[in-house]
């Protein structure tokens, strides 16, 4: 979440007459996270949260895929935000030129890397398994525009310029580049969320309360979005791997979906490409970055750290 585009009163007031959800009382950017435009909005009736989808990270022709996605697993009985309609039936609309929804606000607070135990760990990759559970009901396709081909180009219109933030970044993204396109499985696949990080998970009382952030969902396999987290949740606030937390979200994760014997073997190379993925996408972000802009990047050399990790095996 973050704020990219400034709303006036008066366009947020005409904007939510387009809603049933009574008048606008109060509302304020959410300056967290790195893709879209968040507000918090608080009307006479109840509180909500406002998104405008971003340019620069999400291609608007997939939005109604993402909203699908959302309404697909509440409707599964998957803690997510509730999408709220307009009073013609549709739920994306625009404001101040970007394509625009509204969302109920969630119950709990979204989770870090400081509060997690195993059992907060086993309880994530619990709700992962049932979200990959609840989208084999989805029929429609999205590609995933971060998958490799993506990684090829941002290596390669990077190039040696990476080096900048660590000596020997090029020669290691290159390398395991290669490596991963060799070793790439062919396992089941749907509908991912491809972005599940502590973050992006809320809890209350111990408890997953709710899923957010779905502008990264696409088709991909199942395992790669398993690797994903893997890569988000086992690693301490000083980016030290923790098996217990690795352990405990499999775990979780084998009670509703239990993992194939080509997935499990698979793993290792997932969780490397994983960490490759954000690895580049952060170095892109990085480098990108000039003083003034709103958002300040995340830092690389994280994914690099887990990479390495990941690169002597999983246990």
């Amino acid at each position: 979440m973050a704020v990219y585009t400034p709303v006036s009163e008066d366009e947020l007031k005409d904007f939510l007459s387009r809603y049933d959800i009574g008048s606008l009382v109060s509302y304020e950017g959410i300056e967290q996270g790195v893709s879209n435009t968040n507000y918090f909005v608080a009307t006479d009736k109840d509180r909500y949260v406002m998104t405008l989808f971003e340019p620069h990270r999400v291609h608007e022709s997939d939005i109604p895929f993402f909203l699908n996605y959302s309404i697909t697993l509440e409707q599964s009985g998957i803690p997510c935000p509730k999408t709220i309609e307009q009073k013609d039936g549709h739920t994306l609309s625009r404001l101040c030129g970007r394509p625009a929804v509204i969302f109920s606000v969630l119950e709990g607070d979204g989770g870090s890397v400081s509060m997690l135990t195993p059992d907060l760990c086993e309880k994530a990759g619990k709700t992962l398994a049932q979200m990959h559970v609840a989208a084999g009901k989805i029929t429609a396709f999205a590609p995933n525009h971060f998958s490799l081909p993506c990684w090829r180009s941002w290596i390669s219109s990077i190039g040696a310029e990476m080096n900048r933030l660590q000596p020997g970044l090029y020669d290691l993204a290159r390398s395991e580049m290669a490596w991963v396109e060799k070793k790439w499985p062919d396992l089941p696949s749907g509908v991912i969320h491809a972005d599940y990080f502590p973050d992006n998970v809320f809890f209350k009382d111990g408890n997953v309360t709710g899923v957010i952030d779905f502008h990264f969902v696409c088709n991909d396999l199942f395992a790669y979005d398993l690797a994903i987290a893997l890569n988000a949740w086992s690693f301490d606030t000083n980016n030290v791997f923790r098996k217990d937390r690795f352990d405990g979200f499999l775990r979780g994760y084998n009670a509703v979906r239990p993992l194939s014997l080509n997935e499990r073997n698979a793993l290792p190379v997932l969780v490397r490409a994983a960490a490759l993925r954000f690895l580049l996408s952060r170095i892109e972000e990085k480098l990108k970055w000039k003083p003034g802009d709103f958002m300040k990047p995340h830092d690389p050399l994280v994914f690099e750290k887990r990479l390495k990790h990941f690169q002597r095996g999983i246990t």
